[in-house]
């Protein structure tokens, strides 16, 4: 199969623009406060920057999935089995994040909560359910979209391994993302304060600097 440089070049400018939205999803819910009843969960559907965030989050994910097919691409002759593993676990991810963020758009934010202020006392009791069982939904979602990232990391990690250079200070960064996001489950669903700590401290750090040197690889190919 004969290598393609624009192909190259496009999927590793995609994981450039992805060091971007990764620090927008982490920059982003620093400027507006988290919400603490529902009524205040409702105000967000007209917060802009609470909305930025869940486009940014949407836009994020096929870049994401370019980038690292990106990855899988020029590893294919030499790791074709561990990145073609690692890119099913990151269709999961990919796939049911999108289709989480989508639903919260649109179904949470652009109809329910927007309908939400304006309803008769029955409808809201309606709406209320509504939305509290989408987050519920999400949540268990989020937990299956975490796991596929854990394994698709593991797997890049692995496929990187044996590179040279910055490819292998990349599989570094893989192997480091891989415990990352086991503290994110951690201390999201399992209520590990410690984990929530960390994950604050190396999240902005690691995953952006991850992204950008994965492009300068991928962009090396080319």
């Amino acid at each position: 199969m004969k290598t393609d440089p624009l192909f190259i070049r496009i999927t590793a400018i995609c994981a450039f623009l992805t060091s971007l939205t990764t620090t927008l999803l982490w920059l982003l819910p620093k400027l507006y406060a988290a919400p603490t009843s529902f009524e205040e969960g409702v105000a967000l559907a007209a917060n802009s920057m609470y909305m930025a965030r869940l486009w940014v989050n949407l836009l994020h994910i096929p870049l994401a999935l370019t980038a690292y097919f990106g990855m899988a691409y020029i590893l294919r002759k030499r790791e074709l089995p561990k990145v073609g593993l690692g890119m099913v676990f990151f269709g999961i991810w990919g796939i049911v994040e999108m289709i989480g963020v989508s639903g919260i758009i649109f179904a949470v934010n652009g109809n329910w909560r927007t309908d939400y202020t304006t309803a008769t006392v029955a409808e809201k009791v309606i709406l209320k359910a509504n939305i509290e069982s989408y987050l519920s939904l999400w949540d268990s979602m989020f937990f299956v979209l975490l796991i596929g990232f854990l394994l698709a990391t593991i797997f890049f990690g692995w496929a990187t391994w044996n590179g040279k250079g910055l490819e292998k200070l990349l599989s570094y960064l893989f192997w480091l993302a891989a415990p990352l996001t086991f503290l994110i489950i951690l201390s999201g669903y399992f209520n590990e304060v410690w984990a929530g700590w960390v994950v604050a401290w190396m999240y902005p750090l690691l995953q952006p600097i991850s992204r950008f040197l994965m492009g300068m690889v991928i962009w090396k190919k080319a």
